[in-house]
């Protein structure tokens, strides 16, 4: 490989992770296309929800992107349960427990409460995705 195409894939990779983390900035802009969706099987009424093997996994697809976003924009970070809890500038992201009064549920809405739906520029979080972080909440959001 010459030193020529080997800076063109060098400045195309950068270019390409650059896209990839400047997308989220909650300012009400155009969302970008997303063509799909990731689909996990459907939570198992009565089944307990684990936060590292069912939740994280979800904020980690690169489709949905949250942790590209939410490694810290808005002072929130989706990686650990810790960092829902903590929160970010609007307060903590989950109540455990009770998830109609939390605001990462709200924001995953087709009406967030402010800013535009969570993830910005991207389809909306599948329903089945949606159940599975609702289900992890009311069971008490616990670190599992």
């Amino acid at each position: 490989m010459t030193a020529s195409t080997m800076t063109r894939h060098i400045v195309f990779a950068f270019l390409l992770a650059g896209a990839g983390i400047s997308g989220c900035r909650d300012l009400g802009q155009e969302p970008l296309p997303v063509t799909s969706t990731p689909s996990t099987p459907e939570t198992v009424p009565g089944a307990t929800v684990s936060f590292q093997n069912d939740v994280r996994p979800i904020f980690a697809n690169p489709t949905i992107g949250c942790l590209g976003c939410h490694g810290g924009s808005g002072g929130l970070f989706l990686g650990t349960r810790q960092g829902l809890m903590t929160g970010g500038n609007h307060g903590a992201a989950i109540v455990p427990g009770k998830s109609a009064e939390s605001l990462l549920m709200k924001k995953i809405s087709a009406t967030p409460p402010f800013g535009t739906r969570m993830p910005e520029g991207g389809a909306p979080v599948a329903d089945s995705l949606v159940q599975k972080i609702k289900t992890w909440i009311d069971q008490g959001a616990l670190d599992n």
